[in-house]
């Protein structure tokens, strides 16, 4: 998105138009588009003002009116989940989705704790793990670990520099 344009460059958009010439001569004049200078006048006719008006900023959250409300239930259960926190919260009368709850509790400084609960996902029953792959592997006629073909010169490249046996 374009930068808005400098006051001052706004000031002589209006004096020149003020003076006499038409709208068109001063958007050639400047290098600005008619719409614009069409606007730097409309807005100076309507309110006397000629200054940039608000670019950009914060949107304030949606639970920013219930922020004490979900600070209270976030610390008397911490280990609520996000669904869980917004099924309390439509219970009081608050509709709000996972997603902009998600954010609101990010911005208000809360974590995620990690659940020492859980484990690493561990192999599927049967599959015996390492030792099992390793006897596998081998029966298949895989190459031991750490050699691959090209160390056994039976890569395509270079073929006419290898010597024949």
């Amino acid at each position: 998105m374009a930068r808005p344009l400098a006051d001052d460059l706004r000031e002589r958009v209006v004096q020149a138009v003020e003076r006499g010439r038409t709208q068109a001569e001063v958007a050639a004049c400047f290098g600005l588009g008619l719409r614009t200078v069409e606007r730097y006048i409309s807005r100076w006719r309507e309110n006397g003002q000629i200054a940039r008006g608000k670019f950009g900023g914060h949107k304030q959250h949606l639970l920013a009116d219930h922020a004490e409300g979900v600070y209270k239930l976030v610390t008397a259960e911490p280990e609520l989940t996000l669904a869980a926190l917004c099924q309390r919260l439509a219970a009081q009368g608050v509709k709000v989705s996972t997603s902009a709850l998600d954010r609101f509790v990010r911005a208000a400084g809360f974590t995620y704790k990690k659940n020492a609960g859980r484990r690493r996902t561990k192999a599927p029953r049967g599959a015996g793990g390492a030792d099992r792959l390793a006897s596998r592997a081998k029966a298949l006629g895989s190459l031991p670990a750490g050699v691959h073909r090209r160390d056994l010169g039976d890569d395509q490249y270079d073929a006419a520099l290898r010597t024949l046996r």
